[in-house]
């Protein structure tokens, strides 16, 4: 094709006010923030008026806005934002109302005067401003339209809304395009794709279809521009494909979507003449021309198609078919006060004359239309002496400034900040190292009253051990023992009621009092046992127990003579639930992990086992200290001390424990036995019954 600048340019135009005006009519759909019911039906009234505005005229629908908003009782912001946008685009669509078009934009803007307002209603002040800008750029006030955008945009950044931000590419992409800098136009055309797929609003026909599609379409036809339609089908098949994907989606927008198939197919059709491929070029232009009736704009549909034919049927050097759609073009209504249209019907029947061979027509037609693009480009170069590429940098490096002296100021109220934060530490570093200090100095003193207690519960187990086992003339003398007892367990667990009188303890302090109170009581339990004892001291009293409880409540108690010595006590058991006398199997287990600590050397690992099957539970006790001899394994559980050692660290004992331990197992209808390796190691098994 000769030019297909001058047949796209035409399209673009009407492409730019289509958006502009799909674009404002669905401002409302965009908002975030939650809709009430009111502004919900106030919106959907006046789409409903939007739609029969394009029959009955502009004139018409303003005053049925004006009475509805007449009625209304009483009006909020979102009602008056919606009442301005709609203004706006219905004295838009009526070019006798241009200069109450700029009034309705300047009214919106003025609704958001107040920074609150504004902070409210980020995006609808956003497009208030892109309005503006379009008005200012429409009016050729380049620096002051750029300074909207930039405004806008910059506002938009700063909620985050980048989605938003794809309007502004658009715009400098159109900019750029006008300028015929395609390449730039191009590049603007894909960023606000990517910017668009950070949209979250599915119901947005704007967001969601118009503009994608429509910028996809729009680098294929600047792609055109540069002479590379391989490129130019690429993005053209891109949009058709998202067409076929997404018209399910928008339901109500049918008439819209069937013309942008319409659309896309005569793009198509001239990417294919540019190539060079009439054939495939002048079919896709008669599907173009079978369009439905009811579509809006269908008759910038026929003339810009017949436009394009035209030319394929002159390059294809058919004249009489040339000038058959030439003269269909002719007979359109609007062509004959279209300035650019004419020119370019000039330039196609001087085509077409030239091939005929009637060469002073074609050259008359020529000259003519040379005049004609003389004049109309003396008479723009009058009406616009502004370079736009130059103002839109400048506006730029404006804004480059006012984000720099704003960084400043945010800079000196983070070293503020800073001074005042880095004081605070230090106050709170002095604090933690003042509480830490006196927390150690604590913990020692609890650790170390905790020793005395494990060790004084350790000594008092085995001293019920050995008494018990005594002769019944030495309870007298027992009972005075443990009544003796009584005073000093009792300061100890005082003592530790008021250890922390004045502070909260932390986790870990709070932990050793607790155990603390508990090693005392247990301790307690033992001498009340003594002191009431009596002829049927050997009885039992079973109640359904936890084992598992109760070996870990003896695992704690004695954890901390483990720790002493510096050993490792591993838990594994299973939930066991047997009747037995609580107080008296303690006692056997607490005996069994004492003995285990007592004869483990330092470092060393004990391994207690808790298994239920069937009808029975095993516990087993496992060391890795001194083991017991061969000669002294048969005097184990007797009653006499002849089995008596000292343990790892010096600890005394009295060897009649395991001899009390078998006869509260044996009691409870239990058994226990052992393992040992002199050397290597003991371990002690109890068996209950359920």
């Amino acid at each position: 094709m000769n030019n297909p600048c001058s047949l796209l340019l035409p399209y673009l135009q009407c492409r730019i006010i289509l958006i502009f005006i799909v674009l404002t009519a669905g401002f409302t759909g965009c908002r975030k923030s939650e809709k009430n019911g009111h502004d919900v039906q106030l919106k959907a009234w006046i789409d409903s008026l939007d739609r029969t505005s394009r029959i009955t005229g502009s004139r018409e629908a303003i005053a049925s806005l004006d009475s509805f908003m007449a009625a209304l009782p009483e009006k909020n912001i979102h009602d008056s934002i919606l009442y301005f946008k709609f203004m706006k685009v219905l004295s838009h669509r009526d070019s006798t109302m241009d200069a109450a078009a700029l009034a309705y934009t300047d009214s919106l803007l003025g609704l958001f005067a107040s920074t609150r307002v504004r902070e409210q209603n980020p995006i609808d002040y956003s497009k208030a401003l892109l309005l503006k800008g379009d008005d200012l750029l429409k009016q050729k006030e380049y620096y002051q339209a750029y300074r909207n955008y930039y405004k806008g945009k910059s506002f938009l950044l700063s909620k985050g809304e980048v989605c938003e931000c794809a309007r502004y590419s658009s715009r400098i992409a159109n900019i750029s395009f006008k300028e015929e800098n395609y390449y730039q136009a191009i590049e603007y055309w894909k960023h606000e794709l990517e910017e668009l797929a950070q949209c979250r609003e599915p119901e947005n026909f704007q967001l969601e279809f118009i503009e994608k599609q429509g910028s996809m379409r729009n680098i294929g036809i600047a792609y055109m521009l540069i002479n590379e339609p391989v490129k130019a089908l690429q993005y053209f098949n891109q949009a058709d494909r998202f067409i076929t994907r997404n018209a399910a989606r928008f339901p109500k927008e049918q008439n819209f979507i069937r013309f942008a198939r319409i659309v896309i197919l005569r793009n198509k059709a001239e990417a294919y003449a540019l190539k060079g491929d009439n054939r495939t070029a002048e079919r896709l232009i008669k599907k173009c021309l079978e369009h439905d009736p009811n579509i809006d704009w269908s008759i910038d549909v026929e003339r810009e198609s017949r436009q394009i034919l035209a030319q394929i049927y002159i390059d294809s050097k058919a004249y009489d078919k040339a000038q058959a759609q030439l003269d269909s073009l002719r007979r359109l209504p609007g062509a004959a006060g279209n300035p650019a249209a004419n020119s370019l019907y000039r330039t196609m029947q001087a085509s077409i004359s030239y091939g005929r061979g009637d060469f002073q027509e074609a050259g008359r037609l020529f000259l003519v239309n040379v005049e004609a693009e003389r004049n109309g480009k003396l008479k723009r170069n009058a009406q616009s002496k502004n370079n736009v590429g130059h103002l839109l940098q400048q506006v730029q490096r404006e804004h480059e400034i006012e984000l720099a002296a704003q960084k400043d100021e945010r800079e000196d109220l983070i070293l503020q900040f800073s001074v005042l934060l880095t004081f605070a530490m230090a106050v709170i570093v002095y604090l933690i190292w003042r509480n830490t200090r006196k927390t150690i100095v604590n913990l020692r003193a609890v650790t170390k009253l905790n020793g005395v207690i494990t060790q004084s519960n350790i000594a008092l187990q085995d001293t019920v051990n050995a008494l018990e086992e005594s002769e019944v003339e030495k309870e007298k003398m027992l009972r005075i023992v443990a009544h003796d007892l009584r005073n000093p367990i009792a300061a100890m667990i005082s003592g530790a009621d008021v250890l922390f009188w004045d502070q909260s303890p932390s986790e870990e302090q709070a932990m050793l009092v607790n155990a603390i109170q508990q090693s005392g009581q247990l301790a307690f339990g033992l001498i009340g046992q003594i002191l009431q004892s009596g002829p049927d001291k050997k009885r039992i009293s079973k109640s359904e127990e936890d084992l598992a409880e109760i070996v870990q409540s003896c695992i704690d108690m004695l954890s901390y003579k483990g720790k002493e010595k510096r050993q490792t006590i591993h838990y594994d058991y299973e939930k066991a639930m047997v009747p037995v006398d609580r107080e008296k199997i303690w006692r056997v287990f607490s005996n069994l992990l004492s003995n285990a600590v007592k004869f483990s050397p330092q470092e060393s690992a004990i391994n207690v086992n808790l298994k239920k099957s069937s009808n029975l539970t095993l516990l087993s006790v496992q060391d890795h200290g001194i083991g017991i001899p061969d000669d002294l394994k048969g005097h184990i559980f007797l009653s006499t001390n002849d089995a008596r050692r000292v343990g790892t660290a010096g600890e005394q004992s009295f060897g009649i424990g395991l001899s009390i331990c078998k006869q509260i197992v044996e009691a409870h209808g239990g058994k226990i036995w052992f393992e040992s390796v002199s050397g290597i190691g003991t371990t002690f098994f109890v068996e209950l019954p359920d």
